[in-house]
């Protein structure tokens, strides 16, 4: 950080007469001041910051340094209890504001402000600025800004602080944000490096740094997803955090839709397709059984060609969810397998386990007493065939699908209705 010089001289008289002029104001007086955005008070103080900001000393200096230069200001002979005083409070607050405003826009935009659009008066500059800044300080996401030489972290607007709840005082540094956003060593480590290349991916191609996911611990200990994205500006970056949450659960919905059987409510054959694929790693794994039951409904080529679509359409889904409801455990699967099949995954299930399932399944079906006259019995039944795979293997897919369609076909042949396990 550039340090100031002790001379002050060209400009100390211009602090000097504003100071005496608003020190004549009690602290109600000035509040008003402050709050209206064309006061005079507000005018004058964009003047001195300009003058300030303008003068050769302060060239190379940035508005960290702020703090450091009211304090050599303020001891002047001629600035009477300085310590306390709302003036000081407000320069303070307004200073940094502006030139804030000021360096982000000069590093996005070009030179900001007198130097490049003389024509503007001094109060539309201020506006200019106050405008800026607010944007910061107001819009409705949390932002935080940080530099990137020192890693410290140079600005949050209020609603990150009400987000997130840290401010400055917790977070000072980018380090001090990583320990407690990320208490997690492990997920700490991942953060960074997806942050650290996500940076270095905007530098090379010149683009604004990609958003990506991250659980953010709060100070409450809540944890939230917010997608972080931002923008590179010179030495800085712009930190830009939304709200995750909505956007995951319509994907979720989406993800969800895109695994259901429309008609059936349950899931289709593409859901079943990973899920056992995954559940044959994961029993690979715990070297548990896995169980399949492959169903399909008795003569429905003839109930929807004598009884019509529309009530074939009502017998699966009557069918399906009659399937899903027999299920004893949580992670039992049904899915819809194609047509008028349908299809039971069982973790954890061995085979006399399966055939038992199978049985609730039947007995639950002729409950439902679905009328079928067209078929031998008069109403809906089932044909199935179980297969059970012992210490399961990924690779074995095909096959365990393959086994449990020919137990299928064997009870399709023995007079329907039937059960046929499986002996492969």
């Amino acid at each position: 950080m550039v340090k100031l010089v002790t001379d002050h001289s060209s400009y100390k008289q211009h602090f000097v007469d504003f100071w005496q002029r608003y020190t004549l104001y009690n602290d109600e007086q000035l509040e008003v001041m402050s709050n209206q955005m064309t006061s005079s008070l507000r005018l004058d103080a964009y003047c001195l910051f300009e003058t300030i900001q303008q003068s050769p000393l302060r060239q190379s200096i940035f508005y960290q340094d702020f703090d450091d230069l009211l304090s050599n200001l303020t001891c002047l002979e001629q600035i009477v209890n300085a310590d306390q005083c709302l003036l000081l409070l407000l320069l303070r607050q307004w200073w940094r504001e502006w030139s804030f405003a000021l360096s982000m826009a000069t590093k996005k935009h070009g030179q900001f402000g007198m130097k490049s659009n003389e024509h503007r008066t001094t109060e539309s500059t201020s506006l200019e600025i106050s405008k800026y800044t607010n944007l910061f300080a107001h819009v409705p996401i949390p932002l935080c800004n940080v530099c990137t030489l020192t890693g410290n972290i140079i600005r949050l607007n209020q609603r990150f602080i009400d987000v997130f709840g840290y401010d400055l005082d917790d977070t000072p540094t980018l380090t001090a944000w990583w320990l407690h956003a990320y208490p997690d060593p492990q997920y700490r480590e991942q953060v960074q490096q997806r942050w650290q290349q996500a940076l270095i991916d905007a530098r090379i191609n010149n683009t604004d740094i990609e958003p990506q996911d991250y659980q953010v611990s709060c100070k409450n200990g809540e944890q939230i997803t917010m997608e972080i994205s931002g923008t590179i500006i010179g030495n800085e970056f712009l930190a830009i955090f939304k709200d995750a949450t909505q956007r995951l659960a319509a994907e979720d919905i989406l993800r969800d839709m895109a695994f259901l059987d429309s008609l059936t409510q349950i899931a289709n054959r593409r859901c079943f397709d990973e899920t056992l694929h995954n559940q044959l790693e994961l029993m690979q794994q715990q070297l548990k059984p896995l169980s399949m039951i492959l169903l399909d409904i008795d003569y429905f080529k003839q109930y929807n060609d004598n009884y019509g679509h529309i009530k074939g359409d009502e017998c699966l889904y009557q069918i399906a969810q009659c399937i899903a409801a027999t299920m004893n455990h949580e992670k039992d699967f049904v899915a819809r397998f194609g047509g008028e099949e349908f299809v039971v995954l069982m973790p954890s299930t061995n085979a006399k386990q399966a055939f038992n399932t199978a049985l609730q399944i039947q007995q639950a079906i002729t409950q439902l007493a679905i009328k079928h006259e067209y078929a031998e019995l008069g109403y809906i039944t089932l044909s199935m065939g179980i297969k059970t795979l012992n210490r399961p293997k990924a690779e074995e897919q095909l096959i365990f699908v393959d086994a449990a369609d020919k137990a299928l076909y064997q009870a399709k042949g023995k007079g329907r209705n039937t059960i046929v396990v499986s002996k492969e």
